[in-house]
């Protein structure tokens, strides 16, 4: 079967949902597409559920890799964007749900209009057992002229994961950055925002006229999983900072400048915006802990680390709930 599309589910210990993430996919309303399945080294039973996925599913298109070490999501996505022959690509991740019309959406808005590059979409939520909750994630330009305008600004593109792309643009924009843009360390900095990165750079193309859109329709539901909420302070302080390196890049680029390495604009960064940076930041953990401890019946930490958050940074928790909650 001939397609123009790529789906792509890199895995890593994801053996409790990957057979209800994988069953979303096959039963697409639009079902040419080759899915490729990549599993990072998982240390539990993720690779052998997809094999024998794939086995029970001999009508689907597919593909199956092996990583013999873990390499991390940024790595496997360049891989996968190099490999994949197709000029469409998609990453799915592998706890979500997608609804049945999500690839058939999204492939009819990309596929009609040769001024898209990437097409993304809403998502709602839903617990770690797959229960809808309330609220989702509603991100992204939803008209051309809201793209141009942010582009022209020079402001950051956030996209949901399930973006349908030309690939060929995301080849231009230089891919998944990989590690050596990044200090050495425990912390993949590369894997970090690693999408809002391509997006962002992806943006760049409309100087050609090129534009990046959303269909605000809700496609697919993206899994809260409360371990998600312990996020240690290393590693939120490092998502931080790749978003301001993301933007920063995006401004030396926009202004004929050559882009940094990190190490390099961590250094350009002066004292008053470290302070803000560091205060937002450590406000941000604390209300994260809170929400953590308070799915945990650990009420009187619950109440200290709110109170923490709201000396650190008191407009944290609107600011969640305007890009998270409030659904135009």
């Amino acid at each position: 079967m001939s397609t123009e599309i790529t789906v792509c589910v890199c895995i890593y210990n994801a053996e409790k949902y990957l057979v209800d993430t994988l069953d979303s996919l096959a039963h697409q309303t639009k079902k040419d597409f080759r899915l490729i399945l990549l599993d990072d080294a998982s240390t539990d039973s993720s690779a052998e559920i997809a094999r024998e996925w794939l086995a029970a599913h001999p009508q689907i298109a597919s593909d199956f890799i092996q990583m013999p070490e873990n390499r991390g999501i940024a790595f496997c996505r360049q891989r996968l964007l190099e490999k994949a022959g197709t000029p469409f690509l998609m990453f799915f991740d592998s706890d979500d749900i997608a609804k049945p019309e999500m690839v058939q959406t999204l492939y009819e808005k990309i596929s009609g209009d040769d001024s898209l590059i990437a097409v993304s979409c809403y998502c709602n939520y839903m617990s770690a057992n797959g229960k809808v909750l309330s609220g989702g994630i509603y991100l992204g330009p939803v008209t051309k002229e809201q793209f141009r305008e942010k582009a022209a600004a020079g402001k950051q593109m956030f996209l949901l994961p399930p973006t349908l792309f030309r690939r060929e643009y995301a080849l231009r924009a230089g891919g998944y950055r990989q590690a050596e843009w990044f200090p050495e360390g425990r912390i993949r900095y590369e894997d970090m925002s690693e999408d809002v990165d391509l997006w962002s750079r992806m943006s760049d193309f409309f100087a050609e006229g090129k534009v990046i859109v959303t269909i605000p329709e809700v496609l697919f539901y993206y899994r809260k999983n409360t371990a998600s909420l312990s996020t240690g302070f290393a590693k939120s302080r490092a998502m931080g900072q790749k978003l301001m390196y993301i933007k920063s890049n995006l401004r030396r680029r926009r202004a004929g400048l050559p882009e940094w390495k990190f190490s390099e604009f961590w250094e350009s960064v002066g004292f008053w915006k470290k302070f803000h940076f560091e205060r937002r930041n450590l406000g941000a953990y604390f209300f994260r802990q809170a929400c953590f401890a308070w799915v945990n019946r650990r009420i009187f930490r619950c109440g200290g680390n709110l109170a923490l958050g709201i000396v650190c940074a008191p407009l944290y928790p609107l600011e969640k709930y305007s890009a998270n909650y409030k659904k135009k």
